[in-house]
């Protein structure tokens, strides 16, 4: 793209953004390098509605580096709860107890992707953000708009359209400020060059859009289509003694890592009773009795459903099987539950 171009654009996307840029809280000063990876972070797979209902309250527990170092994950991942995709958290905890040591987090992209959880895109938007670098960070939004505007028909998950989108808006955020720049892309790309029913008609750029003089914009930059979602048949165990309620600890990692499970079978078919019968005994439950209780319970992730039911199942209070444990109303609150799993508690406690 030629200098003059880049420059028109950015000026265009700057007078835009002035008046129909989004209010969003990460966005709001003071824009530091910790509110930025937190903000990125929580975004990744999870909308930015969502987001900013939780962002406040996050970075007001843990107002920076050292503070969220402080912490244990235990806390750390039960401020997260709600927002998903645990493993994020996991991984910022760790990169805070790093740069707390080292005392600031890195501008250098090859530093920031030595850091737990950050990868090319983590780190392009730290970069942005929060030193205002020319490093597009090439979220789906960005690279629809650029490969609209290059007219560049190729899945955008590519390596070779992502290096075209790359190098475009590379030209276009050194021709202004580039954090500016970031949001304003961003922002044009949720507003208004949708990836269904684009509004070629009010873009600020469309002068130089080759999608919208093609007359079919959303041939460009549209990702190949995907797999469909599997679904899986859950039986989940509501085990009451007297002592509270029965969970344990997920495995550090895999889904939803380091959080709290209760007794549950998951599978392609319905789990059968002798099933059941057997992870009673793997968790060493004693005195099971099923009270015939019964309520369903879903959950959609990414790539799999849960579909199924709860079930009640009264039990002697004796000691489980390690990891697992009694949890009572207190304990409860003081672990991370995934969302996953809630309608086990739906019936209160």
């Amino acid at each position: 793209m030629a200098t003059a171009d880049a420059q028109s654009i950015a000026e265009e996307l700057m007078e835009w953004f002035s008046h129909e840029g989004r209010d969003l809280p990460w966005r709001r000063p003071p824009r530091t390098p910790y509110r930025v990876l937190v903000s990125e972070l929580m975004l990744q797979q999870t909308r930015a509605d969502v987001v900013a209902r939780r962002f406040e309250a996050f970075v007001d527990r843990y107002p920076d580096f050292a503070a969220l170092a402080q912490a244990t994950l235990d806390d750390v991942l039960r401020a997260w709860e709600g927002l998903g995709y645990y493993r994020r958290a996991q991984a910022l905890w760790r990169t805070a107890r790093v740069v707390a040591a080292r005392g600031e987090l890195p501008v250098e992209r090859e530093e920031l992707l030595r850091l737990p959880g950050i990868g090319p895109y983590s780190a392009s938007a730290v970069r942005s953000f929060a030193f205002s670098l020319p490093d597009p960070a090439l979220d789906a939004n960005l690279r629809r708009v650029a490969l609209r505007v290059m007219g560049e028909r190729a899945d955008p998950a590519r390596a070779q359209a992502q290096k075209a989108a790359h190098g475009l808006l590379s030209e276009v955020l050194k021709a202004g400020p580039p954090a500016d720049l970031s949001d304003a892309l961003m922002d044009l790309g949720a507003l208004v060059c949708t990836s269904r029913g684009p509004r070629c008609e009010i873009c600020p750029i469309a002068r130089w859009c080759a999608g919208r003089e093609s007359g079919e914009p959303e041939a460009f930059g549209r990702p190949a289509a995907k797999g469909a979602r599997r679904e899986l048949r859950i039986v989940a165990l509501r085990v009451e003694s007297e002592l509270g309620l029965l969970w344990r600890p997920r495995p550090s990692k895999g889904l939803l890592a380091g959080l709290w499970e209760p007794p549950h079978l998951l599978a392609p078919e319905q789990p059968g009773e002798g099933e059941i019968d057997r992870l009673l005994a793997t968790w060493g439950v004693r005195g099971a009795r099923d009270t015939g209780e019964r309520w369903p319970m879903s959950h959609v992730f990414t790539h799999q459903a849960w579909i199924g039911e709860v079930r009640r199942i009264e039990a002697e209070s004796l000691p489980p099987s390690a990891p697992a444990r009694w949890l009572n109303r207190h304990a409860l609150a003081e672990v991370a539950l995934p969302s996953a799993f809630r309608a086990v508690l739906s019936k209160g406690w």
